[in-house]
This record gives C-alpha cells, sequence and structure tokens, in this order.
C-alpha cells in the first residue's frame, strides 16, 4: 500500500510540474499570443507550431509532453485560421506564419495574400524576429509540428524526381506501407538516417536548391541549424503521436 500511495504522490507531483504561460505580441489590429506548454525542459530543444487550424497538432504535442512530462511546446493563437491578418493605417495585411522568416519570403507572402507597404512589412518582420529571438535561435534542434489534408498538393511523393518539390530534397526515403501525408522533413542528416531506419516517410531538405519560400526549414538551413517537422494528415492523431515518440527516441540518441 506504502508503495502504491508514493508512486501516486510521485505521479501527482510530475502532473503538477506541467506549466502553461503566453507572451502576447500587437500587430496592428491584431494580438498573437505565443501559447507555451512545458513539462521538464529539453535543454536546446523547440517544438514549434504556427498554423492555428492544424490542431491535431496540438493536440498530439500536448498530450504527449502531458504524458511524457518532457519539452516545451509553443503555439500560435490570434484568429482560429491558418494565416495572420491584420490593419494598419486603414489596409489590411495578411501572411502565412510559416513564410515569415527570411526577406523574400515575407515579401512574397504579403504580396500574394493582401495589401503590401514597407510599414505593413516592417511590423511583419518584427514579429518574426520576435519570435526567432525567443523560440528559434541558439537551439540545437528546432522541431515543427503541421498537419496536412488527405489527398491535399504536399506529401512525401511530392518531394521525388519529378514531383512539385523536388528541387528541396536532396534525399526522400518513402515507405510505400505508409500514408504519403504522414512523414517527416529535416535539414540534419543524422536525424534522416535515424528515422529511416525506423521505416517512417522523410527527406532531407537540400539547403543549395530549396525554394527561399520564407518557411523556418529556410531559416534554419540557412543558418546550419537543425530542424524537424512533423508532418501528418489532419485526424491522424495515432501516426503523429507514433512519429512524435520516435523523436523522444532521436533526441536522446543523437542530441
Amino acid at each position: 500500500m506504502k508503495t502504491i500511495l508514493l508512486a501516486s504522490i510521485v505521479l501527482l507531483t510530475l502532473q503538477a510540474s506541467c506549466q502553461t504561460s503566453s507572451t502576447s505580441h500587437q500587430l496592428g489590429s491584431t494580438t498573437i499570443r505565443f501559447q507555451q506548454f512545458c513539462g521538464q525542459p529539453q535543454t536546446g530543444i523547440s517544438w514549434l507550431h504556427v498554423h492555428e487550424n492544424e490542431t491535431t497538432a496540438v493536440a498530439t504535442a500536448k498530450a504527449l509532453i502531458d504524458s511524457l512530462q518532457q519539452g516545451c511546446f509553443v503555439t500560435w493563437q490570434h484568429s482560429g485560421d491558418r494565416y495572420v491578418s491584420y490593419q494598419l493605417a486603414g489596409k489590411t495585411y495578411k501572411f502565412d506564419p510559416n513564410r515569415i522568416y527570411t526577406p523574400k519570403g515575407l515579401a512574397a507572402t504579403l504580396k500574394a495574400n493582401g495589401h503590401y507597404s514597407t510599414k505593413g512589412y516592417k511590423a511583419a518582420q518584427q514579429l518574426a524576429d520576435a519570435f526567432i529571438a525567443k523560440y528559434v535561435a541558439g537551439n540545437r534542434l528546432v522541431i515543427a509540428m503541421h498537419n496536412n489534408s488527405d489527398g491535399g498538393g504536399l506529401h512525401i511523393k511530392s518531394y521525388l524526381p519529378g514531383g512539385d518539390y523536388a528541387n528541396d530534397a536532396a534525399e526522400v526515403y518513402v515507405n510505400e506501407a505508409a500514408d504519403i501525408d504522414d512523414f517527416f522533413y529535416t535539414t540534419d542528416k543524422r536525424i534522416f538516417d535515424f528515422l529511416k531506419a525506423r521505416g517512417f516517410n522523410i527527406l532531407l531538405q537540400n539547403n543549395a536548391t530549396v525554394t527561399d519560400d520564407g518557411s523556418l526549414s529556410v531559416y534554419c538551413g540557412n543558418k546550419n541549424m537543425a530542424y524537424l517537422n512533423i508532418e501528418a494528415q489532419q485526424g491522424h492523431l495515432a501516426e503523429q503521436k507514433a512519429m512524435m515518440l520516435a523523436v523522444y527516441d532521436m533526441i536522446r540518441a543523437l542530441f
């Protein structure tokens, strides 16, 4: 009985250590909150989520961090949408929050989705710089969590020769028994080899030829930082959990 009681106390103590915090940034008329959910921090490891409508990734990360008590996960909160919209001086601006981390990418996403001006650009750039400074810079490994749609335009075979994104990839491994929508994307050869050996769909970014779309993978590639995206179909909670558990193993082995 004492053993059971002690185990219960330890479990409650671990659960109580999971903490939530947030920081807010004002972008014109829009408030953006970076919500952080933490177990025991992993030094130099950052778990990130930038598309608010990709909800399976959030559910996966929160469930496993709550269970394992390892890692800090940060998610953008603003409107429930994939895109961030804001108004400055009567003009409406809009961008994809995974396209703002290089000058070329930021300009392109603003021009593609709404009004463009130097003032609007600088406001978004300040937000991107703040996010990078707090949650990306100085880390050994940046892990992004994303979801895609079944039958959508992005899957592991998109990066094979002849695919829409073939120039972005240096190496691609496809497990024909796995869903093509569930895959990893990394800038690090060690990570590629580790997860390939586990049988997961995975691609290694070609930093020399990748399209500069302003994404975190491009930013990290430019900085020679290890980046990993856990990409899964929306609703594939079990699959994304299995992928995330493999990443915990990979961190213990490599980082």
